[in-house]
């Protein structure tokens, strides 16, 4: 390891979200051991930061900046043409409006008072679905994306599809400097992801939040507080609309503004559990924009290999990291040994696949109907039309 060790706990109160710069990670020196440092002290005690500098091209960016709004604008006839719920990989456009939630860190299910309202369009590179005998159900969830003809909007997949593959690598490299910044080796991560990255299909959003179609009701929101399900997020705020509020470890929420040229990136809790509670997947939420402007995003969401399970996990980080990890409990009075749910004993694409069916029933209904009588023996729950489906 090239970088020293050394000891820091930021104070659970901080009033804003702090800005690494990517580019001095890729020399070696004084710059890149202090980024790792940072790096260690952002991930085990806040868990969100501004990434600057970063690989992806910013003309890729700028295209899908101005593609946000393009799409959106199309006939409503042409989005319910890619409609998600034509596709057995879960992609595509999805209409936000319900009052159900399933939360991120319990599973649990019930009657939520939030009302979320946005649009989506959930895209990723292609894969194989896995559609034959010998794979097991859960394999079956990814595959091939619904999107608009060509003539309808121009060199929409094309750019979007680019984005994807340069943010996809950006996830993989920063995530081995996640590690090295731990004390591992920067290849430690890797026993989460397929060897061979086309066998994995993280998942991008479009996203568009209008504003509220109730302002006097103040349950009406963008996204409820929620943490990310995944390995780690890139987000890029594709507006100067703000709404992004990230809750510190003192409970109270913080803005994340839209800063041009970076990434927000935040911890998602499969990277929490696999680094057994050392990096913290932080509470974060989108309030809709009071108006009349419209606020775009895009979330890239990396995940693990289906075929893992994540309380296999045993990181075996230098003291000082678990000394910091052991100080963020103490203070803030939670245990420090880290304990596994039986879903984190099962393999990830089953737990995902269980996910997925619980938020859209009515999907598991008609592309998983044996899957979904094992999730609900009891038939489909109530109003099983639009639910959160933040991760799907």
């Amino acid at each position: 390891m090239s970088t020293t060790m050394t000891m820091t706990v930021t104070p659970t109160h901080y009033s804003s979200i702090p800005t690494l710069d990517y580019s001095k990670s890729q020399r070696p020196g004084p710059e890149r051991d202090a980024f790792l440092a940072s790096l260690r002290d952002i991930l085990i005690n806040i868990g969100f930061l501004y990434l600057s500098n970063h690989s992806v091209a910013m003309d890729t960016v700028n295209k899908v900046i101005a593609y946000a709004p393009k799409f959106f604008a199309l006939p409503q006839e042409i989005k319910d043409s890619v409609d998600f719920t034509r596709s057995p990989a879960f992609l595509g456009y999805f209409n936000v409006g319900g009052q159900r939630v399933v939360h991120a860190r319990s599973g649990t299910e019930g009657p939520s008072p939030i009302s979320e309202t946005r649009e989506q369009f959930t895209f990723a590179a292609d894969r194989d679905p896995k559609l034959v005998d010998g794979y097991p159900e859960w394999a079956k969830q990814d595959g091939t994306g619904l999107w608009p003809a060509d003539e309808v909007i121009p060199g929409f997949k094309a750019a979007l599809v680019d984005y994807y593959q340069q943010v996809e690598q950006l996830s993989y490299d920063f995530a081995a400097l996640i590690a090295e910044s731990l004390g591992l080796n920067p290849a430690a991560f890797e026993q989460w992801f397929d060897k061979d990255r086309k066998k994995m299909q993280p998942r991008v959003k479009l996203m568009r939040y209008p504003p509220p179609t109730d302002p006097s009701n103040p349950k009406e929101t963008g996204i409820d507080s929620h943490e990310d399900r995944g390995f780690l997020t890139f987000l890029l705020q594709a507006s100067s609309v703000a709404g992004l509020e990230v809750r510190n470890i003192s409970g109270e929420w913080l803005p994340c503004p839209p800063v041009d040229g970076t990434f927000v990136v935040n911890l998602g809790r499969a990277l929490e559990k696999v680094t057994r509670g050392v990096c913290m997947a932080t509470s974060h939420r989108v309030l809709s924009p009071p108006g009349p402007e419209v606020r775009y995003s895009v979330p890239f969401f990396s995940n693990v290999s289906m075929y893992v399970r994540l309380a296999d996990a045993d990181p075996q980080f230098p003291q000082e990291v678990w000394d910091m990890y052991q100080a963020r409990q103490q203070k803030l009075g939670r245990p420090v040994e880290w304990v596994f749910s039986n879903m984190d004993k099962q393999l990830a694409g089953l737990t995902r696949l269980t996910y997925k069916v619980k938020n859209h029933p009515e999907m598991g209904m008609k592309y998983h109907p044996v899957f979904f009588k094992e999730v609900f023996p009891n038939g489909p729950p109530p109003q099983s039309s639009k639910v959160k489906g933040v991760m799907a």
